[in-house]
């Protein structure tokens, strides 16, 4: 009796194997032949369930991504060093990212940490609304009625033959909006309130997903595509951060001292 006869009374051990391998496009991958190759499982049932796992992990790990950028905020009461139009741009990068794969029926796994990242991101833009001077009510409303028209534009006027239309675009928001931070960068001369960690994270995960999309989609070009944008665009980033971080420091210093001195 092979291991998935044995197993098929456990509705849970099933329901996991399901997940895992059905989605598969090999004909060498499926729940029934995976489990059937326990406890040495073959390269592609194997292949599959390390991309599962890593797709897992950097949804987990997405969920601290800001994390580090909201605390730098927090701290210095600041958001000096972030580009609004960055912040606003990388609103649309992720949500193109997430609503495109959920209008193909990819697998979760393959994108859950756009999600995760987009909310993070949502909420560093309420804390620029909160700490940034310069942004009115006006300027708050006229951004929450872009986003809302361009949701009503995503699900209700796309058609299934014009969804890669959200993925085309990508790679220019994300030029745009990376762009953006890097001539910001190169401007001032610090980084201010960015971060090191989530830079490193994005950068990371962007090389891990290039891996995974191919493993759980297959060769999508216009996926591949902002993923590898992105790679190039957080190496700039990186790099920044490492040769300006003694002038972010001073800043980030003299800006303490100056409120400090307010106080007084």
């Amino acid at each position: 009796m092979g291991a998935a006869a044995a197993l098929s009374d456990n509705g849970f051990i099933l329901a996991l194997a399901t997940w895992i391998w059905e989605s598969d496009p090999s004909p060498l991958v499926s729940p029934t032949i995976c489990l059937d190759s326990l406890p040495l499982l073959s390269s592609p049932c194997l292949s599959r369930l390390v991309a599962k796992t890593i797709g897992i992990g950097i949804i987990f790990a997405s969920c601290i991504n800001k994390a580090p950028v909201i605390w730098n905020i927090l701290q210095s009461k600041s958001v000096a060093g972030l580009s609004v139009v960055a912040s606003y741009g990388e609103v649309i990068l992720y949500s193109n990212a997430a609503f495109y794969n959920i209008l193909r029926g990819n697998p979760f796994t393959a994108y859950g940490e756009t999600f995760s990242v987009l909310l993070q991101t949502m909420v560093v833009i309420s804390l620029i609304w909160a700490y940034e001077p310069k942004i009115g009510k006006a300027d708050i409303v006229a951004a929450v009625a872009a986003y809302c028209t361009y949701l009503f534009g995503v699900f209700r006027v796309l058609t299934p033959n014009t969804h890669y239309i959200l993925m085309v675009y990508n790679p220019i928001v994300l030029v745009s909006t990376r762009g953006a931070q890097i001539r910001a960068n190169f401007v001032n001369k610090q980084t201010g309130a960015q971060s090191i960690a989530t830079t490193s994270m994005n950068l990371a995960g962007s090389l891990v997903r290039i891996a995974t999309t191919i493993r759980e989609i297959g060769f999508d070009f216009h996926i591949l595509r902002s993923y590898g944008a992105s790679v190039t665009l957080n190496a700039i980033l990186f790099v920044q951060i490492l040769i300006y971080k003694a002038n972010t420091k001073q800043f980030l210093d003299d800006l303490k001292k100056k409120k400090t001195t307010k106080k007084e």
